[in-house]
């Protein structure tokens, strides 16, 4: 099911950091076929002839994320394996601020509204 086109910031619980360091989103990101990561932390990831294409920046400090903005169109199973590269097998509650809007969300909230 594609999802709606979106402009978000991903943060972790409370709006606080992703409970992952940015070498192991790193790592767990260049798994993912197609997707170009720089060392700088943005990345693009383009599918199915640019039908599906997000673009990220992971933002750390302090040995963990504090948050990835992400932007783009993709169907929710590509979602949901982006977001798990970014963060891991980790059960933590991550929070979404819609952009331009600034409206706070968790995200389950957020993919079910796309």
């Amino acid at each position: 099911m594609p999802m709606n086109p979106f402009h978000i910031y991903l943060y972790g619980p409370e709006k606080g950091a992703i409970d992952t360091s940015f070498e192991a989103a790193e790592a767990r990101l260049a798994k993912l076929e197609l997707l170009h990561f720089e060392p700088d932390g943005s990345f693009v990831w383009i599918q199915n002839q640019g039908q599906q294409q997000i673009y990220g920046m992971l933002y750390d400090a302090g040995g963990q994320i504090r948050y990835a903005e992400l932007q783009g169109k993709c169907q929710l199973q590509t979602w949901r394996r982006l977001i798990a590269a970014i963060c891991g097998d980790s059960e933590q509650q991550l929070l979404v601020m819609r952009l331009p809007e600034r409206e706070m969300q968790d995200l389950q909230s957020f993919e079910t509204e796309l």
